[in-house]
């Protein structure tokens, strides 16, 4: 499996860099990056979902279905209250300690990635679960001001990811599935989430202080508890759940990815810590072909 992961991390982080000399190049700016964004996340990402939800792995039973999201919306909470304690540690002020915050979304194409239509629907449950988790903890914790639009947070809610996450969950839960020519239309749109996702990040990474970021002791640190230990953490817990190996592997999996890109924004919105939610997110990045590895290697022997 470990060898199986760093091949496939390898493979992404070539994609990667693919998307870093686009942008170092010119080829792709922020705004072609911004266009890319949109159309992993508003078509290719729920293309990709409902194609999973309609193969041969879509009748996982509802009940667990229900307990794997609560698995992964548990983890995400329990990393969150475990991120104060760990930041007065390691001496670090509030908002430096929100950089420990996760969501799960990079995690879906490496889960497919490794394991398939069975990866895609088990990494597609966190969805969901991470867009409430970056409702109610990460967008709350980073907010300063308490007189927040609720209704206008609600309505941020519904987006095509979102929805069709919803609807994943309704169709394992009924049975119902694509077939035919819809399906191969999902199949085809869904092929192109591993790809564009790692370009995007390369774009990314191409416009960013790297050797400010690996100067950093730090953020090593950060990144080691984030990527390594926190998961590994899950992944005992999860050894008592029963469940079979693949779909814990998975959910850890999920969990052990970098920083979510979403982090820094909030960051640099309001005002919390934004270099310091910046370069975590970079860093988690250009480190998880090594983490990702060495965490799935004893995640195996844990699990």
């Amino acid at each position: 499996m470990a060898q199986t992961v760093l091949q496939q991390v390898l493979i992404l982080a070539a994609m990667m860099m693919l998307g870093f000399l686009l942008g170092k190049l010119g080829k792709v700016d922020r705004k072609g990056a911004d266009l890319l964004s949109m159309l992993l996340l508003d078509v290719f990402f729920p293309c990709n979902i409902l194609a999973a939800a309609s193969g041969d792995f879509g009748d996982m039973p509802f009940s667990q279905v229900i307990k794997i999201a609560l698995a992964y919306m548990s983890c995400f909470i329990l990393f969150t209250l475990l991120a104060k304690p760990i930041a007065k540690l390691l001496r670090l002020n509030e908002d430096d300690s929100l950089v420990f915050t996760r969501s799960g979304f990079v995690g879906i194409p490496l889960c497919t990635a490794v394991f398939g239509t069975e990866g895609t629907v088990l990494g597609s449950l966190s969805v969901p679960c991470a867009t409430l988790y970056m409702f109610l903890f990460i967008m709350q914790s980073f907010r300063r001001e308490k007189d927040h639009n609720l209704k206008q947070q609600l309505k941020s809610m519904l987006t095509p990811m979102n929805i069709s996450a919803v609807l994943m969950i309704i169709m394992l839960a009924t049975g119902w599935k694509f077939t035919g020519a819809p399906l191969q239309f999902l199949s085809s749109l869904a092929n192109c989430v591993l790809p564009t996702s790692m370009i995007i990040i390369g774009c990314l990474l191409s416009g960013s202080p790297l050797i400010d970021v690996l100067k950093k002791p730090i953020l090593y640190f950060i990144t080691l508890l984030r990527g390594v230990v926190m998961p590994l953490v899950a992944a005992v817990l999860l050894r008592f759940t029963g469940w079979d190996r693949t779909t814990c592997l998975c959910i850890v999996m999920v969990l052990g990815c970098s920083v979510e890109t979403v982090i820094s924004i909030f960051g640099v919105r309001y005002d919390r810590s934004p270099e310091m939610a910046s370069k975590s997110v970079l860093q988690s990045n250009l480190l998880l072909p090594v983490t990702m590895p060495l965490m799935m290697f004893i995640a195996e022997r844990i699990l």
